[in-house]
């Protein structure tokens, strides 16, 4: 176990995931405008998507450049990405509530989730 490795998939999986989840929120923020009249209560279902879509593809690239222990790496991936969210949420003035239970436990199963397919995929056969 290679813990420099780790490291670096870990720090690359976390900013993939995310520039992954920015450029979601940025597609469901143009969709909500399109719709014009959005509910309040819709727009947590949104930000809740493009998390996991992030999340999921920032563990499977940390799973990818490991190449082992796809589910640990996925799912730390995913901490990581959400522990950013969440700075990012509280210095904007976020508060802190049940749907903070709800965002951390989707962008940790669905990093575990993006690394376990992650160190799965099989190389294209030549």
């Amino acid at each position: 176990m290679n813990i420099k490795k780790i490291v670096k998939s870990e720090l690359f999986g976390m900013a993939a995931g995310i520039i992954f989840t920015l450029i979601f929120t940025a597609f469901f923020t143009a969709v909500m405008v399109k719709m014009e009249r959005v509910a309040y209560n819709a727009v947590m279902p949104f930000g809740l998507g493009a998390l996991c879509i992030g999340t999921f593809g920032g563990g499977y690239i940390t799973a990818r450049i490991n190449k082992s222990m796809g589910m640990a790496v996925g799912a730390v991936c995913g901490v990581g990405v959400f522990l950013i969210v969440l700075a990012v949420g509280a210095i904007l003035g976020s508060e802190l509530g049940v749907v903070t239970l709800i965002r951390a436990g989707t962008a940790v199963i669905s990093g575990a989730l993006g690394g376990v397919l992650g160190v799965n995929k099989r190389k294209k056969r030549k």
